[in-house]
């Protein structure tokens, strides 16, 4: 992982104060330690930002007392919005009773005027590291249900094939025999093939030889697709023995395209 310093460089922060002056010393302050700064003059607009900027906001600096909208309100509809915003309040020893407000709307960090900048550059430290944690396991948790969505549908592809009472197969979109049914078996037991066809390492184009009166180039980058639009059949032989193929497409979820053969064999 990257160090905490780097991370930070990656932070867009969004600094909300009403007093100009606040504004830009902490703006230049903050941009020796982050990527990104975007100002803002009172919790509204503060929040009109948040809510519109085409650049997720990692992190939001607030102070409390402001005009139009004061910074816990507008913090508050911040974390109603994403309840993982990451927030920062700066506050002053006096409004304890804001902190306790602050504790219950779930903003974890405190800033007490005046700004100590190398208080505040180990918060943003500590939040970069923490977004950084929290974006790797939203990774791996995406990963993992990639992976359970997969095993299902590939779980269902078996049970597909198995019911067909031809020999059939099913080819992912690169031509790699993912399953096939006992039918399929039978045909490739005892050729070079049926090593490739167990340990799922063959790919359909290693069938279509010289010799086999195909319609279509077997190079061709997308031959399941033509044989669709013609609507035609498949022909090729394996050992010897000449089998036509009817082509069926299957879409995924998330598109990825499948496809069954079955096969049919034809007799002299």
């Amino acid at each position: 992982m990257e160090n905490h310093i780097t991370l930070a460089k990656k932070l867009h922060v969004l600094f909300v104060d009403d007093e100009r002056l606040i504004r830009e010393m902490v703006s230049d302050m903050l941009s020796d330690t982050v990527g990104h700064v975007s100002l803002a003059s009172n919790g509204q607009e503060g929040l009109d930002f948040y809510l519109n900027s085409l650049r997720p906001i990692d992190i939001v600096i607030s102070d409390q007392t402001m005009p139009i909208m004061q910074g816990l309100d507008m913090l508050e509809k911040i974390k109603a919005h994403n309840p993982t915003q990451k927030c920062i309040m700066i506050t002053a020893h006096s409004e304890a009773k804001y902190m306790l407000r602050a504790i219950e709307i779930g903003i974890e960090n405190f800033i007490i005027k005046p700004i100590i900048f190398d208080k505040l550059d180990n918060i943003l430290y500590d939040l970069a590291l923490k977004i950084e944690q929290e974006s790797q396991q939203k990774e791996r948790e995406k990963l993992d249900q990639l992976e359970l969505i997969q095993h299902a549908f590939n779980k269902s592809l078996e049970s597909l094939i198995k019911n067909i009472p031809l020999p059939s197969l099913i080819l992912d979109q690169h031509d790699h025999v993912i399953v096939g049914n006992s039918e399929i078996f039978s045909i490739f037991a005892g050729t070079p093939y049926y090593t490739k066809l167990i340990n799922k390492e063959l790919n359909f184009k290693d069938l279509l030889n010289d010799d086999a009166p195909v319609k279509s180039d077997p190079h061709f980058c997308d031959w399941k697709e033509e044989f669709l639009l013609m609507g035609d059949e498949l022909y090729f032989d394996i050992e010897g023995v000449l089998y036509s193929a009817k082509i069926k497409r299957i879409l995924s979820d998330d598109n990825t395209r499948f496809y069954v053969l079955c096969l049919i064999e034809l007799l002299n």
